[in-house]
């Protein structure tokens, strides 16, 4: 690959993940903002449902539909009997759902929103089949720019609406079923027009791949749960408006992983290729990887640095003091996992790559049973406080075990640049804090002093930064 095509490649992941990532928050921000806090509450809880209930029907094929493809050119078919799949599951649930909320009538309360908020997500959930097969294929561009459309079409409305006075719950929900159905059919006419995406259904090979995909469709269920099951306990066991503090900090913790998000389906394809043989890295890649995991964590541990110095300023002035010192320490906290969380994707996809399917299984629920305990015994006490320590704790034990099983059965990754970075930030971060100086300044300042600190210890190099790309062109 040329640099040139290098360079369109990441360009293109990124437009996908700045259109989902970047514009999907800032519409998020936008009806925190003009919603109550018990409204926006009342819209994480079901959106955190909604996608629990999503990825039980999606029976783990996403990872694996994208690992065939991407290996294969004649496995098209894999992304062809996921998406009859997505709409068959939808179509079920959907009614279900309907069903049981019709019964319930008065009673409903928090769960009346439920079909409908499961109707907007399920709309993007039936697309996730075409929108990974383009992935697979690397062709990021079409859906980053179906969605770019999407949301700000979404933030459009919303504006439109305050301004006529009637931004509620009910016209966001319409917001978010508009836009669904917009990029699905963008995707699946676009699919049809310019690729070699067909709707044969092949009954027998769909068998097979859910044959495939259940050996680890338990671990994609409680990996869900890692990053939702706060959320839906938070507002089980507390009020919405808890809840709507610590969504808006998660949010942001979600936002802050961008970097990560657009060099992740980069990547994978990439270590499915190199893994499809023998399972083997020669020494010339083993190189590209150890390169590669001290690029990344050196700007992985510079990421929460700069946020939590702008947290409480920025936030505060942007939502007109309704979040920023309110949550602050919990995004402290969940800021915490940022590095982890770079580092857990390269073992994942590492993992994921050399069909370390049952290991991965393993990690997961063993991670996703102590985040519910941590979550049980937490939360009632501490509240958000309660379910940021817990994600931090849990997402801290991810990274172990995948280093643990990375290490023992494929190749060599050293845990030395996660250390020192996530160190000299820390360092860096309370050095900065104490300067009685503007909040900008003090961002300024921490960012020259971490970049000074580790060029002048060498810790990152040239050839870091050569071969980092070397892995990338491969």
């Amino acid at each position: 690959m040329t640099k040139h095509r290098l360079l369109t490649k990441i360009f293109s992941s990124g437009l996908q993940a700045i259109s989902v990532q970047v514009l999907g928050a800032f519409f998020f921000y936008f009806i925190s903002v003009y919603l109550s806090k018990y409204d926006f509450g009342v819209i994480s809880w079901t959106n955190a449902v909604s996608i629990l209930i999503t990825t039980v029907l999606g029976f783990g094929l996403e990872q694996v539909v994208v690992r065939r493809v991407a290996a294969s050119r004649q496995s098209d078919w894999a992304a062809t009997a996921f998406f009859i799949h997505s709409i068959t599951g939808f179509l079920i649930t959907f009614l279900f759902l309907l069903l049981l909320n019709n019964i319930m009538g008065t009673k409903a309360g928090l769960y009346k929103q439920l079909p409908w908020f499961f109707l907007a997500q399920g709309l993007i959930f039936i697309g996730v089949p075409l929108k990974q097969f383009l992935n697979a294929k690397e062709k990021f561009t079409p859906y980053g720019v179906i969605s770019i459309i999407s949301n700000i079409g979404k933030i459009a409305a919303a504006w439109l609406l305050l301004k006529q006075g009637i931004l509620y719950i009910n016209t966001v929900l319409a917001i978010l079923i508009c836009a669904g159905v917009f990029e699905l059919v963008g995707l699946l006419v676009y699919l049809l027009a310019k690729t070699s995406f067909d709707l044969k259904f092949r009954f027998k090979a769909y068998i097979k791949l859910i044959r495939e995909s259940s050996a680890q469709y338990i671990s994609v269920i409680f990996d869900i749960s890692l990053s939702r099951m706060d959320w839906i306990l938070l507002g089980i066991m507390t009020s919405t408006s808890i809840l709507a503090d610590y969504s808006f900090a998660y949010r942001a913790y979600e936002l802050s992983r961008l970097p990560m998000l657009i060099i992740a389906p980069i990547i994978l394809p990439r270590f499915a290729r190199l893994l499809s043989g023998n399972g083997n890295i020669n020494i010339e890649y083993q190189k590209y990887i150890t390169a590669f995991n001290v690029v990344e964590l050196f700007f992985a541990a510079l990421i929460p640095l700069i946020l939590n110095i702008l947290w409480v300023p920025v936030i505060s002035l942007i939502t007109h003091g309704k979040y920023g010192s309110s949550n602050s320490l919990q995004f402290l906290i969940l800021s915490g996992c940022i590095p982890l969380q770079f580092f857990i994707n390269l073992l994942w996809s590492i993992s994921f790559a050399a069909k370390k399917y049952k290991s991965v299984s393993i990690v997961t629920i063993v991670c996703a049973v102590t985040n519910v305990c941590l979550n049980l015994i937490l939360i009632p006490r501490f509240g958000g406080l309660g379910a940021a320590t817990a994600f931090l704790g849990t997402t801290l034990l991810q990274a172990l075990l995948y280093y643990r099983l990375v290490n023992r059965q494929i190749t060599l990754i050293s845990i030395w640049p996660i250390l020192i970075f996530t160190a000299e930030a820390v360092g860096v971060y309370f050095a900065s804090i104490q300067l009685k100086i503007n909040f900008l300044l003090q961002g300024l300042f921490a960012v020259f002093l971490y970049m000074l600190i580790t060029i002048l210890t060498r810790q990152i190099t040239r050839v870091h930064i050569n071969n980092f790309k070397n892995l990338l062109n491969k």
